[in-house]
């Protein structure tokens, strides 16, 4: 019983420290985001893409397609501009429904330069991706 009770206990504890790893505000999940992105981590950064308008037949490709093209073409971007300093949320609008939002942020590039940004955001089973078909 003392077995059965401590594995249920870090079952809960493993559950809520999930929890509370996922963002829960729009700007929370594009911070994540960006931070996948300034890391070269482009897999996860489309992870935060909403596919869901997507034929479920050509998700994966999808997903390769548009991680493939921000390798290359938004990679080598960052590369002339000496790499992604930092990143800067700047504001967050939540739409009334509470399922679209849209989140403003700086990026700061190596050379010195910076880029004011936009990012549309939609609530897809209460996890806040990115909304690229608008």
């Amino acid at each position: 019983m003392k077995k059965l009770l401590t594995h249920l206990l870090l079952m809960f504890i493993i559950a809520v420290g999930m929890i509370s790893c996922t963002p829960s505000t729009p700007s929370g999940a594009m911070e994540k985001y960006l931070s996948s992105l300034k890391a070269g981590d482009y897999e996860e950064f489309v992870d935060g893409v909403n596919f869901s308008e997507t034929d479920p037949a050509k998700l994966e490709e999808s997903r390769e397609m548009l991680t493939s093209l921000i390798k290359e073409k938004v990679g080598k971007e960052f590369e002339k501009q000496n790499g992604i300093k930092k990143f800067e949320i700047i504001s967050e609008t939540i739409s009334e429904d509470g399922n679209s939002a849209t989140v403003e942020y700086i990026t700061y590039f190596g050379d010195g330069s910076d880029k004011k940004e936009e990012s549309k955001m939609i609530k897809v089973d209460g996890k806040w991706m990115m909304d690229m078909n608008k």
